[in-house]
């Protein structure tokens, strides 16, 4: 592919894209256990924020007579029963997705809710060659959702130069205010009501798998972008 009209940066969330997600499913279960309803309105107010708002919005959900920050140490704790039964995976696919977008004319970064250290050094330390060399990864935690900050902030790029590709409605919702690119990556049965948002938020693209984020896609997304109709008006 010689090159793309528009895009010049493609961003993949790591939770949930390129490892496995470890918060929707946690945060039901927690949510359900300490006497609070689950519900889509719930998922809905609740995801994609940063910890601390969780921790708050969890703790009247639920009910609880305690400080967020308490709430949050429970939701930690609750992440590690969590992990223990289901250890974090990288995504089938990774590499194979990561050498094809890399020979792409674009700037390709991963984002994610923690440190580098934290996650992506961790799990994805082993695709940092494939990535951009000046930045590699964003910490995006006291940026949620983090549209603006990665593309204006880290990048310098226009919000019509960058798709975003991620698994949680919230960042949708940001990239369709800024005119940014955004595929829906809904890729478990706990994120079945995320891609329900998506698709209310007038989201065309989906891939269930790394198989699906195809150059192919990118340049329908690049064409979109270019001809201002990847958001409905």
């Amino acid at each position: 592919m010689s090159g793309f009209e528009k895009l010049r940066v493609v961003a993949l969330d790591c939770d949930g894209v390129l490892i496995d997600d470890t918060y929707l499913a946690m945060i039901a279960r927690f949510v359900t256990e300490h006497g609070g309803v689950y519900d889509a309105a719930a998922e809905r107010d609740v995801i994609g924020l940063r910890d601390i708002v969780v921790a708050e919005k969890v703790t009247r959900l639920c009910g609880l007579d305690q400080p967020a920050e308490q709430t949050l140490k429970q939701l930690w704790a609750a992440r590690q029963d969590y992990l223990a039964e289901h250890p974090i995976r990288v995504a089938e696919g990774a590499r194979d997705c990561l050498e094809a977008l890399a020979k792409l004319p674009v700037r390709l970064v991963c984002y994610g809710g923690r440190t580098r250290e934290h996650t992506f050094d961790r799990y994805l330390g082993d695709f940092v060659d494939l990535l951009d060399p000046d930045v590699p990864y964003v910490s995006i935690n006291e940026h949620r959702p983090g549209v603006g900050h990665i593309t204006r902030t880290v990048l310098g790029a226009g919000f019509d130069e960058i798709v975003f590709v991620d698994d949680v409605s919230r960042v949708a919702e940001d990239a369709r205010a800024h005119g940014a690119g955004f595929v829906g990556f809904p890729a478990s049965p706990a994120h079945a009501r995320q891609r329900e948002f998506m698709a209310s938020l007038g989201v065309r693209h989906f891939a269930t798998s790394l198989a699906e984020l195809t150059p192919e896609l990118l340049a329908t997304v690049d064409g979109e972008l270019a001809a201002s109709t990847h958001w409905p008006r």
